[in-house]
């Protein structure tokens, strides 16, 4: 598989990584995924949480994004992490601030497979 192809294949796992964590679920008209559920195992659930956020910083490695890309989507994951561990405050965050979809969407700008193909291989 070529470097380009493996790179696809990893930003359409995220986007459908990222809809499972954050987006899946409505209800009453909230929408939201696994993530706030995952905080009620205490301690291993936010670690799950923060690890699949830093999947997301991986591929934005990958695409060598901007530095304040990566500051950006830091900030996120610290936020979502932190306050993850504080009882139902962190379900309540998770519910509405959605760091994976705000990281994902600042990662798919610089996602674009014509552009990449002389910079990437």
């Amino acid at each position: 598989m070529s470097e380009l192809a493996s790179l696809r294949a990893h930003v359409d796992f995220a986007r459908r990584l990222t809809r499972v964590m954050d987006l899946r679920f409505n209800v009453l008209g909230i929408r939201f995924g696994i993530d706030p559920m995952l905080d009620v195992i205490p301690g291993l659930g936010n670690l799950l949480a923060t690890l699949t956020s830093f999947y997301l910083f991986w591929i934005a490695a990958k695409l060598r994004v901007p530095t304040w890309v990566y500051f950006r989507m830091m900030w996120n994951i610290t936020v979502d992490s932190v306050f993850g561990f504080i009882p139902y405050i962190g379900i309540v965050l998770d519910l509405f601030f959605r760091s994976n979809v705000k990281n994902f969407s600042l990662l798919e700008k610089y996602f674009d497979p014509d552009i990449l193909v002389g910079e990437v291989l």
